[in-house]
């Protein structure tokens, strides 16, 4: 089997197999919106190679898009190997971030979820579409200082880039139908190499369940997503989509 895409879910987001092993959190943490700035353009495209962890084999490609729409972004991931495809569109408002809706198509799955986030009510209503038509309406209550959790790699390119940087948020997995606590610091600099080149980037690390994931952005003012680890497979910037 070439590709495992049930564990790919995306390479993209947190991984749902992992975010089964909760922990207990024995203190509050506090959280807060963690925007500070929004580095794309309107039609940005980039495209990745995803590997093994090791980064010997590769697994399937990636594709994230950029399309601004009156005062908002559609965040566009694309994730695919020679048998199976995941794509997850997210509207998301163009200055916070904050998500107006989801949709999710797994084709090896045959299923569609959908969500609509509600900020008035504090509410996502999710819907579950399966192989068959059937449909699943699920309303989820919303935690304070939420953002989608398919947007997550847009996200962390807006945090302010300063090392010792750390905050923390909720994530909303519509398709887990559940919220998850997330902490990102900000490690400092170090240089990557990947099929696109060498970058100076910043190391953005992600911990939600005792887990941890890490993120590097180029250190341009555009902030590319260079490289990102979460924790079972690698994500590449390749030279396509170098600038």
């Amino acid at each position: 089997m070439p590709l495992d895409m049930r564990l790919l879910l995306l390479a993209s987001t947190l991984l749902a197999a992992l975010l089964l092993t909760a922990c207990v959190v024995d203190e509050p943490v506090a959280t807060q919106d963690i925007v500070s700035t929004i580095p794309w353009q309107d039609g940005e495209r980039t495209e990745y190679l995803l590997l093994d962890r090791d980064g010997d084999e590769e697994r399937g490609r990636g594709v994230l898009t950029v399309t601004r729409q009156n005062g908002a972004f559609e965040l566009r991931l694309r994730y695919s190997d020679e048998r199976d495809s995941d794509e997850v569109v997210v509207l998301v408002d163009a200055e916070t971030l904050k998500p107006a809706s989801v949709r999710r198509e797994i084709s090896l799955q045959a299923t569609t979820v959908t969500g609509e986030y509600d900020s008035e009510e504090g509410i996502i209503r999710i819907t579950i579409i399966d192989k068959d038509g059937d449909e699943r309406p699920v309303p989820l209550r919303l935690e304070e200082h939420y953002y989608d959790n398919e947007s997550s790699l847009f996200l962390w390119r807006t945090i302010p880039f300063e090392e010792g940087y750390e905050a923390s948020y909720y994530s909303v997995l519509a398709n887990r139908r559940s919220q998850k606590l997330i902490t990102v610091r900000v490690a400092g600099t170090e240089e990557v190499t990947v099929p696109a080149g060498t970058f100076q980037t910043w190391r953005v690390e992600i911990r939600f369940d005792g887990t941890k994931q890490v993120a590097w952005y180029a250190d341009t003012p555009e902030r590319t997503l260079v490289q990102y680890d979460n924790s079972r497979q690698l994500m590449q910037l390749t030279p396509s989509a170098a600038n």
